[in-house]
């Protein structure tokens, strides 16, 4: 594989994570749109956590890919 392949596979992939960061926001949202009062308190605080939760999942392998680019492959800092 070429440098230039790895890159742009690089780039995609941080493009997907964006985009999977975008659609837990909206689902997010989308959960808690028709609610009201206490359930609204009670389903936000769970939606919160799941989305915290999947944000973490992604903002772990955005830092994995940007450290293999800033460090070279197999070398995480």
């Amino acid at each position: 594989m070429t440098t230039l392949t790895s890159d742009q596979e690089r780039t995609q992939r941080l493009e997907q994570l964006d985009a999977m960061a975008a659609r837990e926001w909206a689902a997010y949202g989308a959960r808690l749109r028709d609610l009201g009062g206490t359930e609204y308190d009670v389903a936000e605080i769970e939606a919160w956590d799941e989305l915290q939760s999947a944000l973490e999942h992604l903002r772990g392998e955005r830092l994995m890919l940007i450290n293999v680019d800033e460090s070279g492959p197999g070398i995480p800092s």
